[in-house]
């Protein structure tokens, strides 16, 4: 069965270091379809547990707290109901990110396919 594709997804996403250089600021406002959304995230070293840790706070008042493993080309990002696999491609210019969702823990449904090229 072949799913249907969703509605269309535009954003404007925006990487740069926090001051003092510890922390990476990610803003991001966009649309799907004619929904707006957006939100920041703040990815930092977590010394405790030797990860990096991805804290989101999205447009709708949602936070969502998240492990990242950045291996490669390949980031991986798990929380307690979502998680994210982002690969880079063309020397770092575009990422591909699929977003999934679980009820249940344990199987994943899409929930999200976008891809973002840098824009110099």
């Amino acid at each position: 069965m072949t799913e249907a594709p969703g509605p269309a997804i535009t954003t404007s996403d925006v990487y740069e270091w926090a001051p003092g250089g510890f922390f990476i600021l990610h803003s991001a406002y966009g649309r799907i379809g004619e929904f707006g959304v957006g939100g920041i995230e703040i990815i930092g070293y977590d010394e405790t547990s030797g990860d990096y840790r991805s804290h989101f706070f999205d447009s709708q008042g949602n936070v969502t707290v998240s492990s990242l493993a950045a291996r490669g080309d390949t980031w991986t990002y798990q929380g307690d109901t979502t998680r994210s696999t982002v690969e880079f491609s063309d020397s770092h210019r575009v990422q591909t990110v699929l977003h999934e969702r679980t009820d249940d823990g344990t199987t994943y449904r899409p929930s999200m396919k976008v891809t973002l090229i840098k824009v110099e």
